[in-house]
């Protein structure tokens, strides 16, 4: 039977419509699908929101590093008195990174009773930069240096370099907070922790290597090294050794640009320095002292195979790796693994700083 040529029209309108809506429709899932999946790239203002908890309270305040001022949030627990002995935790953020994004974790530690300061790096956030003469300083009077006479009076124009990420001055920075929250009134000195996130969890271990302060340590999504790394020495050539001879030269070397929240400037001197830098060599060196690592499973900056959890499996005290399922390195940060990422290093840190 043949149908009318109005009902055949009307019908191939209706299939047509069908077919865009479903087109439509699929194109729509498969976008939704994408952004889903689009793993974060950083950190922004959004996620650095958080509340304090009724009672905890904060203070800003300078501490000094190698003679530089540098910024710190101190956040205290509820009930914190300045006669009283509670244990004490510095906390620093990453690659490029600075207090704003991880005072929400200071704040956390505050809700489980623990001093927490977080902190600011030389030249990054709210910290002053690395000063630097510009040119050949004047002698005033022409008067000549002496050993006798061990300040000179020198006139200078002055730089204040903020292009400077190297790992072992951010490491003098943590060890630098660490002395100023010992003396902080009510912090006890003999129970002080260190937490670190991404490339501060390398920062905290060496630390916790260097310094016999440090009690306990608890890091995530940590850039902790390599045990495969060469045994020898880094071999600076190429490009490196050639700013290597212009810094020793000039005072001044190049630059690049980094970071993964907020693009910044910093010298190359950052890539000698980091290929220099191997967390993995402090395992010896914490000992028994406490360690924790919390890490992402679908982390796409570090190899969690071969880099966390070799390094778990050489520490010989008390230890625990936990991994949160179903994330990538940055959202670490927020929501429920924030809240499950927090609440474990908060709770180490109560358990270990006793």
């Amino acid at each position: 039977m043949r149908l009318p040529s109005t009902v055949t029209r009307s019908w191939c309108k209706i299939h047509s419509m069908l077919i865009r809506t479903a087109t439509l429709l699929l194109a729509l899932s498969l976008s939704v699908f994408a952004q889903e999946k689009k793993p974060k790239t950083g950190l922004f203002p959004e996620d650095w929101k958080y509340t304090l908890a009724p009672g905890v309270t904060s203070k800003e305040t300078v501490y000094y590093s190698d003679g530089i001022a540098c910024y710190a949030k101190i956040f205290f627990p509820k009930g914190f008195s300045a006669q009283g002995k509670t244990p004490g935790v510095v906390l620093g953020q990453g690659w490029a990174g600075t207090h704003f994004s991880i005072e929400k974790y200071g704040a956390r530690f505050a809700e489980k009773g623990l001093v927490a300061m977080v902190i600011d790096y030389r030249g990054w956030g709210e910290s002053d930069g690395f000063p630097s003469v510009n040119g050949s300083a004047q002698r005033v009077g022409g008067d000549p240096h002496r050993d006798d006479k061990r300040y000179t009076e020198m006139k200078a124009d002055v730089v204040i370099k903020r292009t400077r990420l190297l790992p072992l001055k951010q490491v003098e920075d943590y060890r630098n907070a660490i002395s100023y929250l010992q003396g902080e009134p009510g912090v006890n000195p003999d129970l002080i922790g260190v937490w670190g996130s991404s490339y501060a969890g390398g920062d905290s271990v060496v630390v916790a290597g260097l310094d016999a302060r440090v009690k306990a340590v608890a890091v995530q999504v940590p850039a902790v090294g390599s045990a495969t790394a060469p045994s020898a020495p880094f071999k600076l050539q190429g490009r490196l050794l050639e700013d290597a001879i212009k810094r020793a030269r000039t005072g001044q070397g190049g630059e690049f640009e980094t970071g993964y929240s907020f693009k910044r400037m910093v010298d190359v001197e950052t890539q000698q320095a980091t290929a220099e830098f191997n967390p993995m060599n402090s395992v010896a060196a914490i000992g028994t002292r406490p360690v924790l690592l919390i890490v992402a499973e679908k982390d796409e900056l570090i190899n969690n195979a071969k880099s966390p959890r070799v390094f778990y499996e050489a520490l010989k005290g008390p230890k625990d790796y936990i991994e949160v399922p179903g994330i990538t390195h940055f959202e670490m940060y927020i929501n429920d693994a924030f809240e499950r990422s927090s609440n474990a290093a908060g709770d180490w840190f109560v358990k270990y700083l006793q």
